[in-house]
């Protein structure tokens, strides 16, 4: 039995690149998981990344978007990633961290796991793939 995955994807004022990174966690989580998910939250983005979002989630029907009408700051937007994402395992993927596993809080701060590197990153989801 395979377990379920959310990928949180915190962005803000990224339209030129968000195309580009929603891509590249694609084409990685889709060879490891057919139960995933990507939440991209957009925390008051000023330029055009709340339309290209929506317009990748036109084209992909595992993608979600949750808004943030105005910045709330990073760790508002994991916080919102977390209550909002449906994975029984979540991974964050932001330009600060690269990829983070995340457990889901008991209180209401995320906590946030050390940064892996991307090898080790690949090796937990290709564990995760495999049910290990």
């Amino acid at each position: 039995m395979q377990r379920s995955l959310s990928v949180l994807l915190p962005v803000k004022n990224v339209q030129a690149t968000l195309d580009q990174a929603v891509h590249e966690i694609l084409e990685v989580v889709a060879d490891s998981s057919e139960q995933f998910e990507l939440l991209i939250i957009d925390d008051g983005s000023t330029d055009a990344t709340s339309e290209v979002a929506h317009e990748l989630r036109r084209h992909y029907p595992q993608i979600r978007v949750v808004r943030h009408g105005v910045a709330r700051g990073r760790e508002a937007a994991i916080r919102t990633g977390l209550e909002r994402s449906r994975g029984e395992v979540v991974m964050l993927r932001d330009d600060e961290r690269g990829f983070s596993l995340l457990e889901r809080p008991q209180a209401t701060k995320p906590a946030v796991t050390s940064r892996p590197s991307r090898p080790n990153y690949l090796s937990r989801l290709k564990n995760f793939a495999l049910d290990e």
